[in-house]
């Protein structure tokens, strides 16, 4: 298990060990934007690392990280380093899939702003976006009637396990053409790859946590946390990973979208729910 002083300290800032294994999703999104901004925000992390300092904290090592995948050329001319969880809403009044918002200011008085996902699960795939066929078409940009009708029929059924052969084929032809911003549009909320808005994040931190054998297995004792490892990447690297293989080939589940389409309970038949 991973180690961390803060992140201990945060879990049971969060009461996580008292919740119901129902209410502890949505603390620990709280928990790991805090955790990355906390790190951010520290400057003897900024201090370490402009220095070539490793202190070989779990913290530093996200940190430097973060700063290596978002490609700052100078690092020496940082000022200092600001990070925050307060997020404005899309522009569509939809929440935004930016998680946090790190601000770089530089010695001549620019600033540089970074828009963050911050991700964290049990489950080897994570939901992106859950809404309505009429939603993601409008906000995708899909007028095709049979496309719509086909994902419509998705949402309906739940799955696509009443189509044919023929109409599961012809649902991955209409999408070929769009799979890129359909994907990218999942991930982020905009179909555009350089939307430069704060509310569209550029960068992905995954936090891979021990699934419980009960809800026992969430209590923090001697430091043990749940967290088993982590990534950071670009958003447009994770979007790559989503849609080919390693070898370059296009994926084939999700209509070639390389998605899972599922339904969140309570939303079966009313929206689709997307996971990567």
């Amino acid at each position: 298990m991973i180690q961390s002083l803060l992140l201990e300290g945060l879990y049971k800032k969060y009461n996580i060990s008292q919740l119901s294994f129902g209410a502890i999703h949505d603390k620990l999104g709280d928990v790991y934007e805090d955790f990355c901004v906390t790190i951010l925000s520290d400057p003897s992390n900024l201090h370490n690392y402009q220095h070539g300092i490793d202190d070989n904290s779990f913290e530093f090592k996200i940190f430097s990280d973060l700063i290596d995948c978002c490609h700052i050329k100078d690092i020496s001319k940082i000022k200092s380093i600001e990070a925050t969880n307060h997020v404005p809403h899309r522009s569509t009044r939809g929440l935004s899939k930016t998680d946090v918002i790190m601000t770089v200011y530089y010695l001549d008085g620019g600033c540089q702003k970074i828009a963050i996902s911050i991700k964290q699960s049990y489950a080897p795939k994570i939901a992106f976006a859950e809404f309505d066929v009429e939603t993601i078409c409008s906000e995708v940009g899909i007028s095709d009637e049979r496309l719509k009708a086909l994902m419509l029929k998705h949402q309906v059924d739940k799955s696509a396990k009443y189509f044919t052969i023929e109409e599961k084929k012809e649902l991955k032809d209409l999408l070929d053409p769009i799979k890129e911003k359909f994907v990218r549009w999942v991930i982020t909320g905009s179909i555009e790859k350089n939307p430069h808005d704060v509310v569209y994040p550029t960068v992905l931190i995954k936090f891979k946590l021990k699934k419980p054998k009960d809800r026992y297995d969430i209590h923090i004792e001697r430091g043990e946390l749940s967290l088993l490892a982590y990534e950071v990447t670009s958003v447009e690297k994770y979007i790559e990973t989503i849609l080919y293989d390693k070898n370059g080939r296009s994926r084939k589940s999700g209509f070639g979208t390389g998605l899972a389409w599922t339904y969140a309970t309570g939303s079966g038949g009313f929206k689709i729910q997307f996971k990567a």
